[in-house]
């Protein structure tokens, strides 16, 4: 799946690790120019004329922002209408797959619809939503077991991650190989995540002073204001810098903004109220992405109870 690191969630937490993280071995200045002709480079678009100036790069950084979620290592149903996709900020993703169902939260690993069932990593009752990827190949009657499971445990309204077609190209990283570095020493924990982060903020703070503050201003604003605030403050600090280190830091912004593998589409997150008075009764064989296609026409709050179970 597509990881999408909290920093930007945790930005208090972020800036107090900068101040007791030392900064790692890839932190030595090099003068060098931003590329405001980068993204658009990787996407087949033309390139512009190097230049060190905060309103393109502003721009780059902004276009990470409206990307919000991309879709995860699963293949989800797809659908042909364009969507807000989902920006998970107080929750995470829940994966079922053939294999069984993977919660972010446990410690389980991927595990069977009923045993998570039995003893969730997390209350099932709480208030708001939950969201799922679920793989278009899984049996409708699979869902409908889950819908049971979490209708029974009290909740009433469910987040479900389809496959938007979208023309707009996808947002690469500026250094490729540095983000996958990243990602190969990225620590499980998701607090060590944080400093890991952290540590490599420190270090480019360290050649420009003025990145030091930006993260410090981001405690002020409400969680989704904070990747907007990050683009102006990142690229108006990085100018008054010289633009020194602009891929690594360009990368690094990348890695807090999307996350540390490039994703190959665009998700939205569709609202389903689990109600057993607007039952559907598809075909034993029917998967899950062809219940997605006749029924999930768009990003509404869409009332859907699968009546369907397993054959024996």
């Amino acid at each position: 799946m597509h990881v999408r690191p909290p920093a930007l969630i945790l930005a208090s937490t972020l800036t107090l690790a900068l101040a007791c993280q030392s900064p790692p071995s890839k932190s030595q200045p090099t003068a060098t120019t931003s590329e405001p002709g980068a993204a658009a480079a990787s996407s087949g678009g033309p390139a512009a004329e190097p230049v060190c100036a905060a309103a393109p790069l502003h721009t780059e950084l902004l276009s990470l922002c409206s990307f919000d979620l991309g879709v995860p290592a699963i293949a989800l149903p797809k659908v042909t209408w364009t969507a807000d996709s989902y920006h998970p900020l107080a929750t995470r993703v829940i994966t079922l797959d053939q294999a069984g169902l993977t919660d972010p939260e446990g410690d389980q690993g991927t595990v069977s619809i009923q045993a998570w069932l039995a003893d969730p990593p997390r209350r099932i009752p709480e208030p708001g939503e939950m969201t799922l990827a679920i793989a278009g190949d899984v049996p409708a009657s699979t869902v409908a077991e889950l819908w049971r499971g979490l209708s029974a445990a009290g909740r009433t309204e469910v987040r479900v991650l389809v496959h938007v077609t979208d023309d707009r190209p996808i947002p690469q990283p500026r250094d490729p190989a540095m983000l996958a570095g990243m990602l190969a020493e990225l620590p499980p924990d998701p607090n060590e995540r944080v400093m890991f982060v952290a540590k490599g903020v420190r270090g480019y703070a360290n050649t420009c002073p003025p990145l030091a503050s930006v993260f410090g201003e981001l405690a002020n604003v409400s969680p989704g204001e904070r990747c907007a605030k990050l683009a102006e403050l990142a690229s108006a600090a990085v100018v008054e810098c010289g633009c020194r280190e602009l891929p690594d830091i360009m990368t690094l912004l990348y890695a807090l903004t999307i996350g540390f593998t490039p994703p190959t589409g665009r998700a939205a997150a569709v609202p389903i109220r689990l109600d057993p008075g607007r039952k559907i009764a598809p075909p034993p064989a029917t998967t899950w992405s062809e219940v997605v296609a006749a029924n999930l026409r768009n990003d509404g709050l869409h009332q859907l109870w699968i009546d369907s179970v397993a054959p024996s």
